[in-house]
């Protein structure tokens, strides 16, 4: 596991060097030590390391890279914004490649203590990134975040100490039944739910997104995400669907994807209603672990995910002057920046769906693999509210498109910040023709 010392290396060494060198090296240090651990993730083979407490699995794999383009893309974006808002770009770049290594753990083990550790590892550098504007806005939703992350914790913590209780083990799928493996179980669920923003534990994701400093909502609706459903899918796929684990997660899916969308219609600021967004593709994501085999579904939907948000923030990070984005600001984007409006175009019919973009292969996977396990009456509800998205989808569009600027002025784009989210709209692009080029990386083909 040779990229998680590499994260943890990259974050130490730029809160050190922090003290003493320019924040340019800083920043270019953590950039370096970010891509090599995506190399190391894709070299490297399969293996296991600390008496196989981490296990470098496709799964593993997959996610870990998701986490860590997240990490890098947050990274690229995010340098106007910083200046802008007079972010120490030190602490930013460094508490990312800590939380980068906190999502890499969690996706990278089997063993529910050594999740719950993973689990800190990124939630406590995301607590300070999102007050690191340093504003009552953003203090506000990072004290909202730290107080149910911590109920969050507590729940998983009991429900890890229940589950030891009734099978003297912490792997998962280890055998029991009664009362107190279903209630540290239930508990243990509760405590993922929350990272991975399902209802009924995602009510905090509005208020932090919105809040946050936007390429650290970046990270947050993507990394965590990929993070919590990495480790929701060990959990779940090690107790079997039987009885009452069905019947939990159905309920889970059915909330997430109904409120998600029908709360998106309500908003009238961006990030707040991307989201509520993010809780409905947390939904649709969950559909998967119904399947019989869930995990390239699950990882191909997250990658999705990941290009199709992370480029909607990124075209927002470049639009925020740390006030928010209501939908006002976006009015006119097109006559601003031609190339930020139809980047943001790219990003939301991704997001709705559409073919021939990647999210289209996100949601047609996960959609296969509840059609496979029967759940057909789930299916054609988040078919229904996948169409209610497209609607506040293209509202955004017809904003950006369709009304005229309430300031005139070009937005300005750094060359670099312009390069990634080029490149995030070619993959777009190109995964939606080519979707077999990385399914086999989450199939472990």
């Amino acid at each position: 596991m040779t990229a998680l010392a590499v994260l943890f290396l990259t974050g130490a060494l730029a809160a050190l060097g922090g003290l003493w060198a320019p924040p340019r090296a800083v920043k270019q240090g953590v950039r370096l030590g970010l891509l090599l651990a995506l190399f190391l993730l894709i070299v490297a083979p399969s293996q296991s390391a600390f008496l196989g407490l981490f296990t470098l699995d496709p799964l593993a794999r997959g996610v870990g890279l998701v986490a860590v383009l997240a990490a890098l893309f947050a990274s690229l974006v995010g340098s106007g914004y910083l200046e802008k808002t007079g972010i120490r770009a030190f602490e930013y770049h460094a508490l990312l490649a800590f939380s980068a290594m906190g999502a890499l753990a969690m996706a990278a083990t089997e063993n529910l203590a050594v999740i719950l550790v993973g689990l800190e590892l990124l939630s406590l550098p995301l607590y300070a990134l999102v007050a690191l504007r340093y504003d009552e806005q953003s203090e506000e939703a990072a004290l909202k975040y730290l107080l149910l992350g911590a109920v969050a914790a507590a729940l998983y913590f009991y429900g890890l100490v229940l589950y030891f209780g009734a099978t003297g083990s912490f792997a998962v799928g280890a055998a029991a039944e009664g009362p107190l493996f279903a209630a540290g179980m239930v508990l243990l669920l509760s405590g993922l739910f929350f990272k991975a923003a399902m209802i009924p534990f995602g009510w905090w994701a509005p208020d932090v997104y919105q809040g946050a400093p936007t390429p650290v909502t970046l990270y947050m609706a993507a990394g965590v995400k990929a993070a919590a459903f990495a480790a929701l899918l060990r959990v779940v796929v090690g107790a079997g669907y039987g009885g009452v684990w069905a019947a939990v997660l159905a309920l889970a899916v059915l909330l997430t994807v109904v409120y998600g969308n029908l709360a998106a219609l309500a908003q009238g600021e961006a990030k707040r209603l991307l989201a509520y967004s993010s809780i409905a593709h947390a939904g649709y994501i969950a559909l998967a672990l119904f399947g019989p085999s869930p995990a390239p579904a699950v990882g191909y939907y997250l990658l999705a995910y990941l290009l199709s948000t992370g480029l909607a923030f990124a075209v927002l990070t470049q639009v925020d002057a740390g006030e928010g984005v209501p939908f006002a600001a976006l009015q006119g984007l097109i006559r601003k920046s031609p190339m930020l409006a139809g980047m943001l175009l790219l990003a939301l019919l991704s997001l709705a769906g559409l073919p021939p973009l990647v999210g289209f292969w996100g949601k047609y996977l996960v959609f296969v693999e509840a059609a496979r396990a029967g759940q057909y009456a789930l299916l054609v509800i988040a078919l229904l509210t996948a169409a209610v998205a497209a609607y506040y989808y293209l509202r955004l569009v017809a904003f950006a498109f369709f009304l005229p600027p309430e300031r005139e002025g070009a937005v300005e784009v750094r060359p670099l910040a312009a390069f990634a989210m080029g490149l995030v709209a070619f993959l777009i692009l190109a995964l939606g023709f080519f979707p077999q080029a990385v399914y086999g990386l989450f199939a472990g083909s």
